[in-house]
């Protein structure tokens, strides 16, 4: 199994709520899907939320993590989506994926 994220990347993370939302990435991608309640490095509340959006035959795509009360969150491209969840196809229009995505804070590495 290909990993999730590179170690070697997450040493090079100056930011530290950033590095925690790559943990929460992690963390999600490992127990899908039964994902416990996560809370949020920015606000520490929960739960967290997210999504992921990609291709239906390659299961590639990007992962969205945010908060919905404090709307922080990472946004993570090239991630192998996990065949044990639904995913959003990249052919819903853009509206719709809004629904499920709010237009939340980035935070940066």
């Amino acid at each position: 199994m290909k990993k999730f994220f590179q170690v070697d990347t997450m040493s090079k993370i100056k930011n530290k709520v950033f590095s925690q939302w790559i943990s929460i990435a992690i963390e999600i991608n490992q127990l899908l899907p039964n994902v416990p309640v996560l809370s949020c490095p920015n606000c520490h509340r929960q739960p967290i939320d997210f999504q992921f959006v990609g291709d239906v035959q390659t299961r590639i795509g990007y992962m969205a993590i945010w908060c919905p009360f404090c709307l922080h969150g990472v946004h993570l491209s090239r991630v192998r989506i996990s065949d044990k969840i639904p995913d959003t196809s990249f052919d819903i229009p853009i509206e719709e994926i809004s629904k499920r995505i709010p237009n939340f804070t980035h935070v940066k590495p």
